[in-house]
């Protein structure tokens, strides 16, 4: 009896051994980091059709549709390496579960910037370039001669310069003629320091930004069909440098 007195803290010490294992086994070399996007308008949030908002062009606009693709997902670390994702994410204003991203089995280190595409790279858009789903046939551009997917539709009414004159505009982004014109985007990260853990990333895309920086886009100039307009397609490019940016990178 007394031998097995002796013998009953080994067997709570190796019971809690045990219990502890899965832990330690867990690989601790990686994390995760999810993207969340959020959408508005020179800081106002997105309300659908009734709210309007004024524009650089003098127009005030309302939103009807916002759909996009983003790609080729990229964390560059401080020490110039690079963690690319080949992924691509269908954003859909009306569909929040598609205002998420996860990036798995992220390499532990010290992350200083996240880049991406706004649209899809020349290898991706091509016909049949993304799954054949309806999301996807949906986004298809419909243009003889060109290929692939529309990279943006950004869809509403405007108040033509405040005269009560009511118009439709369509800003169906992406290739044609020959042009990719997709947004190369590199945003900083407040040191997000990898280690094990699990990160978010915390985006914002400011629709105004489309319409003014560094271009003036006006409705009225470039009228709501601008799939083969490679000027107004070039003043979306440029312009598109600067509508996403970080507002926070959280340890989860």
């Amino acid at each position: 009896m007394n031998k097995f007195k002796l013998f009953l803290p080994f067997l709570a010490a190796t019971a809690m051994l045990v219990l502890l294992l899965p832990g330690c086994n867990k690989d601790a070399t990686t994390g995760f980091v999810q993207l969340n996007f959020d959408h508005n308008v020179a800081g106002q949030d997105v309300a659908f059709n009734d709210t309007w908002y004024p524009c650089a062009a003098g127009h005030k606009f309302s939103v009807t549709r916002l759909k996009y693709y983003l790609s080729n997902f990229t964390l560059h670390q401080s020490d110039g390496t690079q963690y690319p994702t080949g992924i691509v994410q269908y954003c859909d204003l009306e569909l929040p579960e598609s205002e998420t991203l996860l990036l798995k089995d992220i390499p532990n280190g010290e992350y200083t910037a996240l880049s991406f595409i706004i649209g899809l790279d020349a290898a991706t858009n091509v016909d049949g370039g993304l799954p054949n789903t309806t999301t996807n046939i949906n986004m298809e551009w419909p243009i003889p001669g060109d290929q692939g997917y529309h990279y943006m539709k950004f869809e509403g009414r405007y108040d033509s310069l405040g005269t009560g004159v009511i118009k439709n505009y369509n800003l169906h982004f992406g290739a044609t003629g020959g042009n990719q014109n997709f947004v190369e985007v590199t945003l900083p990260l407040n040191s997000l320091k990898m280690n094990g853990d699990d990160w978010n990333i915390n985006l914002a895309m400011d629709l105004n930004e489309w319409l003014q920086n560094p271009n003036t886009y006006d409705f009225e100039t470039f009228g709501s069909m601008i799939m083969t307009n490679q000027e107004a397609q070039q003043t979306l490019k440029e312009n598109g440098a600067t509508v996403f940016s970080v507002t926070s990178v959280e340890r989860q």
